[in-house]
């Protein structure tokens, strides 16, 4: 519970916090256009509560168990918790997707396989920790460990690795909208790039300073 609690939180926060992006940015790489407003902004907040909670709370469960009982290092437990939580949850981010561009109709038609749909490019995009950590590490050894920095060392890592597998986030959009790659260029994977580091950054921030807050809250220790 010392770790299931603060995911679930987190999950919950974060999904209340970036939903308005995440409708963006979704129907921005299927290249469908939508204007935010007070109708669309949450269009799926609660699919995506019922997504992200759930991922979340498998993901630092895991991670926890996996550090603390096996000699594996912290990147190798992460990804390796990522997967797990991907495969379980798999199925509720197809639904949240479909949810957030208008295609809920089609769950009901969707076979067994249709729900895992970009499930191997999930996989891949798991290996962004193996840019975003070396080069976090790199950076924050040439800084002071203060907070701005680390929100700046932060931001620049993720967004470097993230530009960098970016285009298998597409390909995994795509795969859930149904597969349809006909006259797609290169430039049309990097389609809602500028919207998801705008989320990126946010959304992980909202995840580990609530899941840091709420453990250290049931742990009646002061938040840092």
């Amino acid at each position: 519970m010392d770790t299931l609690i603060p995911a679930i939180s987190a999950g919950i926060i974060s999904s209340i916090i970036c939903n308005p992006l995440d409708v963006l940015r979704i129907n921005k790489q299927i290249n469908k256009k939508i204007i935010l407003n007070r109708h669309t902004c949450f269009k799926g907040l609660s699919y995506g509560i019922y997504t992200i909670t759930p991922f979340w709370g498998l993901y630092f469960s895991i991670y926890e168990q996996l550090k603390a009982n096996n000699n594996l290092n912290i990147p190798t437990s992460a990804y390796i918790s990522t997967c797990i939580a991907s495969t379980i949850t798999t199925p509720l981010w197809v639904i949240k997707q479909k949810a957030q561009t208008d295609k809920m109709y089609e769950v009901y038609k969707m076979t067994y396989s249709q729900f895992y749909s970009g499930l191997i490019p999930t996989y891949i995009l798991g290996l962004t920790f193996t840019v975003q950590i070396p080069l976090y590490e790199y950076l924050k050894s040439k800084t002071d460990n203060s907070t701005f920095n680390t929100f700046i060392n932060t931001s620049i890592s993720k967004t470097v690795a993230s530009s960098i597998f970016y285009p298998l986030d597409t390909v995994r959009v795509v795969l859930r909208n149904g597969g349809n790659f006909t006259g797609m260029k290169i430039q049309h994977y990097y389609r809602g790039i500028g919207v998801y580091l705008m989320r990126s950054i946010p959304y992980h921030t909202s995840v580990f300073c609530t899941f840091e807050f709420v453990k250290n809250l049931m742990n009646e220790s002061p938040c840092k």
